[in-house]
């Protein structure tokens, strides 16, 4: 199965699918398996952390096209 890693970027208070965000180059990202698509979220979300420009929320699934809502939904079960 095919995972996407998917990025949503705070934005002026509102979080904005990175896919949306103008140059920044954060669309989702295609992989092999769940587990590689979690290693690459993990990797993402620690460099975001450590350069602290922008508050991120990654997350992988099967559905690119997901809401935020619909993945934090889905993260939480």
């Amino acid at each position: 199965m095919k995972y996407w890693l998917v990025v949503f970027i705070l934005s002026d208070g509102v979080w904005v699918a990175g896919a949306d965000m103008p140059n920044a180059g954060w669309s989702p990202r295609q992989y092999e398996s769940l587990e590689v698509c979690n290693t690459r979220r993990d990797f993402a979300a620690n460099l975001v952390k450590q350069i602290g420009r922008a508050q991120t929320k990654h997350f992988c699934t099967q559905n690119p096209e997901a809401t935020l809502a619909e993945l934090e939904q889905a993260a939480a079960q």
